[in-house]
């Protein structure tokens, strides 16, 4: 009997928050007001990673990037966002990997910028090699923790600039999965040695 009580006081006071006035998710992805934000850390829980494989030797198939309407921002993205990878830093749509990238235990990390437009709440990026085996990782410079093999981070506006860096094991073929409160989204892209001479 107790516990019922508790549950009606519960839905008594979710109605009353609901009624006040203050904005919900739109399920596409685009928020107006608190949004998101709402949900916290603790209580977002990571979807599977559910992202594309690729047969040694096949083909990568990159995410074609699109325009991005700031220039002063960007000028192409990867993916559908609401979060981006910037394109800006994948020439001719691969991630070049030169000797000054390489770390001491063989990974290389390049700088990667992420804009989001739209979306405030909690966001967590992942990523991994899907033409084969081998580290992979993304990370915002100034935001968020390591967090469900990934990188979670709390987005408390929805217009975001987001410093990061892109870690890969070596050339080949990788994914990101971006996953927030409204949405889940794979950019896949190549990563290959910069070419010399």
């Amino acid at each position: 009997m107790v516990r019922i009580g508790w549950l009606l006081v519960g839905a008594l006071l979710s109605a009353v928050v609901a009624c006040d006035g203050t904005s919900t998710p739109d399920p596409s992805g685009a928020t107006s007001g608190q949004s998101a934000a709402a949900a916290t850390p603790t209580e977002f829980v990571a979807p599977p990673l559910r992202l594309p494989t690729v047969a040694p030797g096949d083909a990568c198939p990159v995410t074609e990037p699109q325009p991005w309407p700031h220039p002063d921002q960007a000028s192409r993205v990867l993916g559908p966002g609401p979060l981006y990878p910037v394109a800006d830093y994948f020439r001719d749509g691969v991630l070049e990997l030169r000797a000054m990238d390489r770390k001491q235990d063989g990974t290389y990390t390049k700088k990667v910028r992420w804009i989001g437009s739209g979306y405030a709440g909690p966001v967590l990026v992942r990523a991994a090699r899907i033409d084969g085996s081998g580290p992979a990782g993304a990370e915002f410079a100034y935001l968020g923790e390591p967090r469900d093999d990934g990188h979670h981070a709390l987005l408390v506006r929805p217009e975001n600039d987001l410093p990061a860096t892109t870690t890969v094991g070596g050339p080949g073929c990788y994914a990101y999965q971006v996953d927030g409160a409204t949405f889940s989204v794979t950019v896949v892209f190549r990563a290959a040695l910069e070419k010399t001479g």
